[in-house]
């Protein structure tokens, strides 16, 4: 994120301090002194004391003291000043009690606005300090829990094999057990938020809890088949959105020796598992609903209000620790046996959706402010289930997640080396070695060289199963630095450069000219211009 400043007139040093506190509350980013709004470079306002120290300036004027780096720049033989903002650990304010925070603005224009004791609450939220579900109540009481869904947690413990010594609690030792209940300041039990949540009459859900709602879309193209919106505790919640979900579960048969495996166009238990998530890592201080909606055909959506918790993002979701933002709601929904145990849900839902022969789940669509999760509910590609059970037969036991994803990613980026795979999943190089060549000896992944510039490839039989087997000759010709040389040839021949040009001239396949073209750009071979379908690439300009 950045922020220009210095304009006509040089900010004043308080105003200083403020932009770079309200950047600390965002995601942190850069303030650039002596760059117009428009990206102009005008360079420093000739007032600007050059020797004032702005990281001891920004430092004495926030609290706690702001940490940033400053660094001098010359663009265009005029002087600028780039300040590095670090994401704050809890919130910051200036010296006089102001604080403020990043907004974008109805033209999507970002702006900094003061911040208010919500957006304090929510920040604490976000940044795991303050667990919002643990807390009491103040405008509950005990007489807002309802014995019927009390009793409904102690039958799902049976159902879905949650904790047994749960069952065996008197009600206030399950209250407490599960953190139901606590005391506020005066030392009054009252319901905390996660108790509410689970056994809370509805009406007091919607008095102490506005923020909770759920909706339920089917949609048929453009034609809207189903639209339901509750505000029942979660418990009620989760029976009602699977009862309408069970009606569109299909199964399509697969021969796999003398037995017939169904392969289900939505896996239950993944679905179980996202709209949990959902449910137990939203942020409840929002007006806004879990969205659950069925694309037939197609996809199921589940969307939250709230980002990834601190520490969390999309290229991280399954190497990151598990993190909650409602702690309690989420440990006692683990523990009633509706999400897994481990904290590594994620890790089902993926398992899942690769071992149907599906995409991976896509998390592409999230925000700062929600989480949208796509799930694939086309038809499986029952060859490649086959070639996965036929594995499972040889070995003894399924493959794992990881080798899983590694199939999955060789297929949409081709060709890779042990450290771009490891680059890409986040992880080890010698697990991802280890892994590909067990791969390898399975003949599921073909290796082309030896040491580090070792690369791999799906094999013949798994493109047979995808129905590329032309794809598989094209990745025998040609390893990712070919690849990578004959774009540059092509780049030199043409001012610009398109993503549909590599498929025409080079043969390519999409995600191959898609990874190819982020691959060059990201170590600077090619320069990006514009967005979406227009957007064009450029060699760099000699120097």
């Amino acid at each position: 994120m950045e922020f220009k400043g210095d304009r006509k007139e040089p900010l004043k040093d308080r105003d200083l301090a403020l932009a770079a506190l309200c950047l600390a509350n965002a995601l942190g980013g850069t303030l650039y002194l002596g760059i117009e709004d428009n990206g102009t470079v005008t360079g420093l306002h000739p007032t600007r004391d050059r020797r004032k120290n702005l990281a001891a300036v920004i430092a004495e004027g926030t609290t706690p003291p702001l940490s940033v780096s400053v660094e001098c720049l010359e663009l265009n033989d005029l002087v600028v000043l780039q300040i590095d903002v670090p994401l704050a650990q809890g919130t910051v304010f200036s010296r006089d009690g102001r604080c403020q925070i990043r907004s974008l603005d109805q033209q999507g224009k970002p702006f900094c606005r003061p911040a208010s004791a919500v957006d304090v609450m929510r920040r604490s939220h976000q940044q795991l300090e303050l667990d919002w579900s643990a807390e009491p109540l103040l405008t509950a009481t005990l007489d807002d829990l309802n014995p019927a869904e009390r009793q409904r947690l102690c039958t799902m413990v049976r159902t879905y094999k949650g904790d047994p010594s749960l069952l065996e609690l008197s009600d206030d030792e399950l209250d407490g057990a599960l953190g139901l209940v606590g005391r506020d300041v005066q030392g009054t039990q009252r319901p905390t938020a996660a108790g509410l949540l689970l056994l809370g009459f509805e009406a007091a859900i919607r008095r102490c809890i506005p923020g909770h709602e759920c909706g339920f879309q089917v949609l048929q193209g453009t034609e809207v088949r189903i639209n339901h919106f509750w505000r029942s505790p979660l418990l009620a919640l989760v029976e009602q959105v699977e009862q309408r979900i069970d009606p569109l579960l299909t199964e399509q048969e697969l021969d796999v020796g003398l037995f017939r495996v169904p392969v289900p166009n939505l896996s239950k238990r993944a679905f179980r598992e996202a709209f949990i998530n959902a449910l137990a890592h939203r942020d409840y201080t929002r007006l806004a609903a879990v969205h659950v909606t069925w694309q037939l055909g197609e996809q199921l959506v589940i969307s939250n209000p709230g980002g990834f918790v601190r520490g969390v993002t999309i290229d991280t979701l399954l190497t990151t620790p598990p993190r909650s933002r409602n702690l309690a709601l989420a440990d006692a929904l683990k523990r009633i046996g509706l999400a897994e145990r481990t904290g590594r849900g994620v890790d089902r839902i993926y398992q899942e959706l690769l071992e149907a022969g599906r995409n991976a789940p896509n998390y592409g669509q999230s925000s700062l402010d929600d989480v949208v999760l796509q799930l694939s509910t086309q038809p499986a590609n029952l060859k490649l289930v086959a070639l996965w059970q036929g594995q499972q037969r040889l070995s003894g036991e399924p493959l794992g997640l990881l080798s899983l994803l590694l199939l999955h990613t060789l297929h949409e980026q081709r060709r890779l080396t042990t450290v771009q795979l490891a680059e890409s999943l986040h992880r080890d190089e010698p697990t991802i070695r280890r892994h590909l060549e067990q791969l390898v000896e399975a003949d599921l992944v073909a290796a082309q060289g030896q040491g580090r510039g070792r690369s791999y490839t799906l094999s013949k039989q798994v493109y047979q199963a995808f129905d590329q087997e032309a794809g598989y000759q094209r990745q025998s010709a040609f390893t990712p630095e070919e690849i990578d040389q004959r774009i540059l040839e092509l780049a030199r021949q043409r001012e610009v450069l398109r993503r549909r040009d590599l498929l025409q001239a080079l043969g390519l396949e999409e995600n191959q000219a898609t990874h190819a073209l982020q691959r060059l750009s990201k170590r600077g071979a090619l320069i990006p211009e514009g967005v979406g379908k227009g957007r064009t690439y450029r060699l760099p300009t000699a120097v």
